[in-house]
């Protein structure tokens, strides 16, 4: 069975919504990312956006992934 999946944060950028995901899989927790508005297409010819990620992480982990975004000081 699937683990329903959570949103935990929204990252500013693509820049730190891939450096929440790289820590959160080196503690374990694998989580993925959906663009806000057209963060895709900047992040394609840009490198970077400044519209923002959603960040999502299964239900089973969303408690110890906030603790891990708290301890980075994003919360």
């Amino acid at each position: 069975m699937e683990e329903k999946l959570t949103k935990l944060f929204t990252s500013d950028d693509n820049l730190q919504a891939e450096m929440i995901i790289n820590t959160l899989k080196e503690n374990g927790i694998p989580a993925l990312k959906e663009d806000l508005g057209n963060a895709g297409l900047m992040n394609l010819y840009g490198g970077n956006s400044k519209y923002g990620e959603n960040i999502y992480v299964a239900e089973g982990n969303y408690a110890k992934a906030k603790e891990i975004l708290s301890n980075m000081g994003l919360l």
